[in-house]
This record gives C-alpha cells, structure tokens and sequence, in this order.
C-alpha cells in the first residue's frame, strides 16, 4: 500500500526544489554551453537585420527620401542599436533555457527569503543584460587594442596580398574577439553573480522537470 500522499507530495517537492545543496557550480563547459546557445542565434538575427535596414536605408537615400547625413549617421549607429536589441532577447531566451543537463534559475539573493527560483521579469532580465553588455563592450575595447598591437604584423602582411583578402582577415578577428568576449563574460561576469534582489545560478535540469509532477494533487484515497 502507497504511503501517505501528503508527506509523498511533500518530501517530493523538498528534493526538487533548487537549494544549495542542488547547486551547480559552473564551470568552462557550461559557460560555453551557454555562450554557444546565445552567441550564434544573436549573430544570424543581428546579421540579418542589419542587412536588411542597411539596404532600405540605401534605398531611401537613392529616392532622396532621405539625405545623405541622415543615412550617414543611421549607418553608424543602426549596428549597435540592433545588435543591443537583440542581445536582450537572447538573454532573456538564455534565462528561459533548459539544456541538456542544468538550467538557470534565478534564486533569491537574501538567503531569508528562501530557495524558491524566483520569475523571470523585464527588470531582472534588463538587470542580466546591462551587466553583460556594458562588460563585451569595456572587455571589447581592450581585447582590440591589445589583439592590434599583437596581431598588426599579421594583418599587415595578410593586407598586402590584396583588399579583400585583408578585409577578410580583419573580419575574423573582429568575429574571434567578440566570441572570446562573451565567453569571458558570461563565464566570470554572470553566472554565479548577485544582483539587485536575485543572483543566478546553475541547478539540474531534473530538479525543474521534476519540480511540476510533484504538486499535482494527490490521487483519490480509492487509488491508494
């Protein structure tokens, strides 16, 4: 005969709620689990839309819908505008994300406020996405002028071959750099981090698969 399903139900949602003892510290693989996950998605979308303004932008300058300063300026900014946007997107898809063996939860930051993952709102998420993105863009900056000097001779020589081939090179350095970045960044600037009331950690996925089964309401005592 089945035990008592209240202490079942009870005891069951004990061990699938995310605590300390569930926690995950996060390593290498993980980070780059979870920077795969959020870099390629980001670079296609920001790619592409990026493409896609760029041409209408071009348009409208040629019907003289537009003038030359306006697009000039659009041009300069409309990358950092659309890769800032979408960035935010893919955070908070990341957030939401189960992978194959952990999840990210959000947990209290005050430890009297209990263990209970707490919802992923717009400010939380804003929260994550302004340190990340203040940090690829202070971390880019040094990255370049340190990776310039290193590199400048490599990409001299790979210049003088012929334009395109240098552009080429400068492209995927400016790609490689970027990737490194964002890696270190979620590696040492989010994961593990606290912020305003929450801080975000790494659970196992069973602990949130399991979590929904185990409130479900008890079967009739015929059952039993």
């Amino acid at each position: 005969m089945l035990s008592n399903p209240g202490s079942f139900d009870a005891a069951s949602l004990e061990r699938s709620s995310p605590s300390l003892e569930n926690y995950l510290q996060p390593n290498l693989s993980h980070s780059l689990r979870i920077w795969w996950a959020y870099y390629w998605p980001t670079s296609l979308i920001s790619f592409n839309i990026i493409v896609v303004l760029s041409v209408l932008l071009r348009k409208a300058w040629e019907n003289d819908t537009l003038s030359t300063q306006v697009v000039r300026w659009a041009n300069l900014i409309l990358p950092y505008a659309v890769v800032s946007a979408v960035s935010m997107l893919g955070i908070w898809r990341i957030l939401r994300k189960r992978f194959h063996s952990f999840s990210i939860a959000l947990l209290p930051r005050a430890p009297a406020s209990g263990n209970e993952p707490l919802s992923l709102s717009l400010h939380r998420t804003l929260r994550v996405w302004w340190e990340f993105i203040w940090r690829v863009v202070v971390y880019s900056v040094i990255f370049r002028i340190a990776g310039s000097i290193a590199l400048s001779l490599t990409i001299g020589i790979f210049a003088t071959l012929g334009g395109r081939t240098g552009a080429f090179v400068s492209f995927v350095f400016q790609v490689l750099i970027d990737g490194a970045v964002g890696l270190f960044v979620f590696y040492s600037g989010i994961l593990d981090e606290e912020f305003a009331d929450f801080r975000v950690t790494l659970v196992p996925r069973v602990l949130i698969l399991s979590a929904a089964p185990s409130v479900e309401p008890a079967a009739p005592n015929g059952l039993a």
